[in-house]
């Protein structure tokens, strides 16, 4: 993908490479058991869900997104996520409309990223809040993107998932504090795009350093600094 990097982070981040005790890449998270029926009210009509057991997984959101099914795809993103109790904040008041217009907001960012291999333009539409846009959190808007992207076929450098409790509150400060106060760079706060780029700056020098995928380095970060708490989904 086409990243335009941070050099004041990628300075850093070369410089001062965050302490990563494995030697392999951790697996990322697996999802969780859910009901389809929980996710009836946010998902576009006739909901083209499998039959048996529904797992909140990479796989099936990945299955979900390249078979076009979007708003199956997001609910299954908001399960693997945890995102749950910020369901107001991403769907609203639920309206078929609403959920409609994720559906074609999803689309269309599809295509753009494959046209572009750039996420710039879709990261505006997901967080913005003009007409036409969805109004989300950089959180929620890292998650569905990360796949989406995935969907498409980018495995190596896809954008990755960024969190508060782990990402931001842990992982931040502890890359932060390594540098000297007069080479620091921005903060990863905040819902721009300059600030995830400056993320995903870190990231992708970290990653290249392993020679991993951003999947692989954010999934391991994540399972160091969680301290051994595994992430729980959300039912609804």
């Amino acid at each position: 993908m086409h990243w335009n990097l941070d050099q004041r982070t990628e300075d850093a981040a070369s410089a001062h490479e965050l302490p990563i005790r494995r030697g392999n890449p951790a697996r990322q998270f697996e999802g969780c058991l859910t009901d389809a029926t929980t996710w009836n009210d946010r998902v576009v009509q006739p909901a083209h869900w499998p039959n048996g057991l529904l797992w909140s997984s990479p796989d099936q959101i990945l299955t979900f997104f390249r078979d076009g099914h979007y708003t199956l795809g997001l609910a299954m993103v908001v399960s693997w996520g945890g995102m749950g109790r910020r369901s107001w904040d991403i769907y609203r008041g639920r309206s078929p409309e609403f959920i409609g217009q994720i559906e074609g907001t999803l689309q269309s960012c599809a295509q753009s990223i494959k046209a572009s291999e750039s996420i710039e333009t879709s990261w505006l539409t997901l967080t913005g809040w003009k007409d036409g846009q969805l109004g989300w959190s950089a959180v929620m808007a890292s998650k569905a993107l990360h796949f989406l992207c995935r969907s498409l076929g980018f495995t190596q450098d896809p954008p990755a998932v960024i969190d508060n409790k782990v990402m931001r509150e842990r992982v931040w400060p502890v890359f932060r504090d390594s540098i000297p106060r007069h080479q620091r760079p921005g903060a990863w706060g905040g819902n721009g795009f300059e600030a995830y780029s400056r993320y995903m700056t870190a990231i992708l020098t970290w990653a290249a350093k392993r020679r991993w995928s951003t999947i692989e380095m954010e999934s391991t970060i994540f399972d160091q600094y969680l301290n051994e708490k595994k992430p729980a989904c959300s039912s609804a």
